[in-house]
């Protein structure tokens, strides 16, 4: 917590400075805003040109780099070695100024001899420069060690650009803001982790790197460490302390792989059917594997879900309904003899939210240990409470060998009591999730209100004592939510992790899913969306397509491969299907051959005769206000727009789908390529505010730089 408040201090003085700078520059992407350069302006660290302008646009040279670098940043020590460059002289205008970068390590020159102080400086570059700054990532996986360190640190965060790209002085600009923003909260980190730790000093590094049991617990850490072979998993902390990390020395992550959704005949089967999906997890799990350098595990990509990580241009609520629809039809980029159709469900934000019962479910076993596990869930969690009112109340319940009520219900505006009991949660010992899970509801059902009652479940997945296969716990969470208790599941850590399982219980659970692998996705989850991640505003949403078989020919279905539905479940209330947040978005992509005016199906006692109409198909959604048991219905005819432009969105969205195509091997990827995905989503970036879409550029273009070494 002392990182994130730190970051939001020095992040709102920084926009008070810059305030009093040049006006505001109209950024490349159209956004006018406060711009990096501005600030940078404010510090007398770059200069605007003789017209009276900053020309974010102009292109920025490693020379001009180095100046930069040795205004913004006079604390960095260095040696006081001269270095001679064949390309520059005494008498150059940044010579000081090279030496200063060359001499800090910095920046280097070329193997001829050459500095090239006038090169444009390059993504990769600036990326290198600024990790090595900040004492991150290594040379000997240039470059792509320094990319992905500064994607995962918010380093390169809101830079739209790629390897081999030059950069711009608004790009420069964001690296250097971006590198003091992290220099200056980082000092913090080490101090927090030390903390989270404390209380685990009794377990000291033994002869032979085995662990010694902890006499304060009973079973202890060291029993748990030697049952799952991780007896040589005491590791030095900040400041000569020890405590336990989990090198996970094998892997037991389990993923279930869905078949994927083939081309139907829109004739012979006009209702594609299925139930909405607002999980996200998969998109950040991506994320780590391509940061971790990993390869994807079959099974690991739902394409929906890395669609519905980005939101998108919402449609205004239609009359008497919580949420709106609307839809965009173009031309198909990996097949341009087909049609790709969008369509968009945006939900209404609550302006009043009622009162919120939530009980945290944490995982206090033994494979929490790891700093991307149990103390990433305690920041987490501390940073949900900012956002929750006095209304509100909080119960922690915990579950390792055993489980434990640690918190009763607690007003929210009692941060400091819930963030004490959090924070003196220790791992150690097995898995009894089956009885964690039990546990939970009593204490949600016990405690039920007229509002919102869910209980928020923090863990790997990895159960190991009482029911643990995705049967077992369908089946228990499946009779639970009958008490209208919601279900939220975020998942932790990496080694072990059991996303099949997650995915169960946040689907049977009618809650969503989220993958947590940094504090900025935490920040994302609980703090930027936290209405639609706990209040549900619709549930047992469905959506029903039907097509008009004179103007499609064929249909696919993009995703959703683990949501289908019977067609006749559609008007069955008693089917169960996803719940839709406050203020959530969700987008389904369908790709579509082009009817010819002729109905072909083929059928030797069925004559089907067109209707004429114009219509592609109609959206049909059925869904329950969170309090009644009965359905209601809303329909939406599809027509061919007149549009030939892409939308931002729309090629966003198309981006991300093709890419699901090549990471899941899609027989249907037509023409998809990374430099595909790239082109399309470099023109969808529009408005980024928290910079996830140059995110997600960063991240396709390592998969491309890995496939072309």
């Amino acid at each position: 917590m002392k990182k994130f408040i730190s970051m939001l201090s020095f992040t709102l003085a920084l926009s008070l400075v810059a305030a009093v700078a040049l006006p505001h520059i109209k950024l490349s992407g159209g956004t006018v805003y406060a711009s990096s350069l501005d600030e940078l302006y404010s510090k007398n660290i770059v200069k605007g040109y003789e017209d009276g302008e900053l020309h974010p646009e102009r292109l920025l040279t490693r020379a001009q780099f180095a100046r930069i670098l040795r205004l913004a940043f006079t604390d960095i020590s260095h040696h006081d070695v001269l270095y001679s460059f064949s390309d520059v002289s005494k008498e150059h205008w940044a010579y000081n100024d090279i030496q200063f970068a060359v001499n800090a390590g910095l920046l280097k020159g070329y193997d001829d001899g050459r500095f090239g102080p006038d090169d444009n400086i390059t993504y990769e570059q600036a990326a290198a420069i600024i990790c090595r700054l900040l004492g991150m990532g290594n040379d000997y996986n240039y470059p792509e060690s320094y990319i992905s360190a500064a994607i995962e640190n918010g380093i390169s965060d809101g830079i739209d650009a790629v390897t081999g790209t030059a950069l711009n002085r608004e790009q420069a600009a964001k690296f250097i803001i971006n590198a003091i923003k992290v220099k200056e909260i980082s000092k913090d980190e080490d101090d927090y982790y030390e903390s989270a730790f404390r209380g685990y000093s009794s377990v000291t590094s033994a002869a032979g790197g085995k662990a010694l049991k902890n006499t304060a617990q009973e079973d202890g850490y060291a029993v748990e460490a030697e049952r799952v072979g991780y007896a040589e998993s005491i590791v030095s902390a900040p400041g000569g302390s020890y405590y336990p990390y989990y090198p996970e020395p094998y892997n037991t992550e389990e993923y279930k792989k869905n078949e994927e959704n083939i081309f139907k005949n829109a004739a012979t089967s006009p209702l594609s059917t299925f139930s909405i999906d607002t999980d996200t997890a998969s998109y950040s799990n991506m994320r780590r594997f391509i940061l971790g350098g990993q390869d994807i595990p079959a099974g690991s990509i739902r394409s929906e879900e890395l669609i519905n990580y980005f939101d998108y241009k919402k449609a205004e609520p239609m009359e008497g309904t919580p949420f709106g629809v609307k839809y965009t039809v173009n031309k198909c980029s990996w097949n341009s003899e087909n049609l790709l159709a969008m369509i968009t469900v945006s939900g209404e934000e609550l302006k009043e939210p009622k009162p919120s019962n939530l009980v945290f479910l944490i995982d206090t076993s033994g494979s929490m240990y790891s700093r991307n596990k149990l103390p990433l869930v305690k920041q987490a969690l501390s940073m949900l409470l900012d956002k929750l009112s006095a209304k509100d109340k909080i119960s922690v319940v915990t579950y390792a060998s055993g489980t434990e009520v640690v918190l009763e219900p607690t007003p929210a505006s009692e941060k400091e009591k819930i963030i004490n009991a959090i924070k003196g949660l220790h791992a150690y010992g097995s898995t009894a999730g089956e009885s964690g899970i039990n546990l939970a509801y009593e204490q949600a059902e016990k405690n039920k209100i007229d509002g919102n009652n869910r209980i928020i479940l923090c863990t790997d997945g990895d159960f190991n004592v009482g029911a643990y296969t995705d049967t077992e716990l369908e089946e228990l969470i499946t009779k639970k939510r009958e008490s209208g208790i919601y279900l939220s599941v975020l998942g932790f850590g990496m080694g072990n992790y059991k996303d099949s399982k997650m995915e169960t219980l946040a689907d049977k659970g009618n809650g969503n899913y989220a993958y947590i692998d940094t504090l900025r996705e935490a920040k994302k989850v609980l703090v930027d969306e936290m209405p639609k991640t706990i209040y549900t505003i619709a549930k047992d949403v469905k959506i029903q397509v039907e097509f008009n078989p004179e103007k499609v020919a064929e249909y696919r279905l993009i995703g959703y491969e683990n949501r289908a539905l019977n067609n006749e479940d559609f008007e069955n209330d008693k089917k169960d299907a996803g719940e839709l947040g406050s203020g959530a978005t969700v987008t389904v992509l369908y790709e579509l051959v082009p009817g010819n005016g002729k109905i072909s199906g083929g059928l030797k006692y069925q004559k089907s005769e067109g209707t004429g109409s114009d219509e592609l198909m109609t959206v049909k959604i059925r869904y329950k206000k969170p309090d009644l048991d009965e359905s209601e219905l809303v329909q939406m005819p599809v027509t061919m727009g007149e549009e030939t432009e892409l939308s931002e969105d729309f090629s966003f969205a198309a981006a991300v789908a093709e890419l699901g195509m090549i990471l899941n091997n899609s027989e249907y990827k037509g023409t998809a390529s990374y430099d595909s995905v790239l082109e399309l989503a470099s023109g969808g970036i529009g408005n980024d505010p928290f910079g996830i879409r140059c995110e997600f550029l960063q991240l396709v273009d390592l998969l491309r730089y890995k496939i072309s070494e």
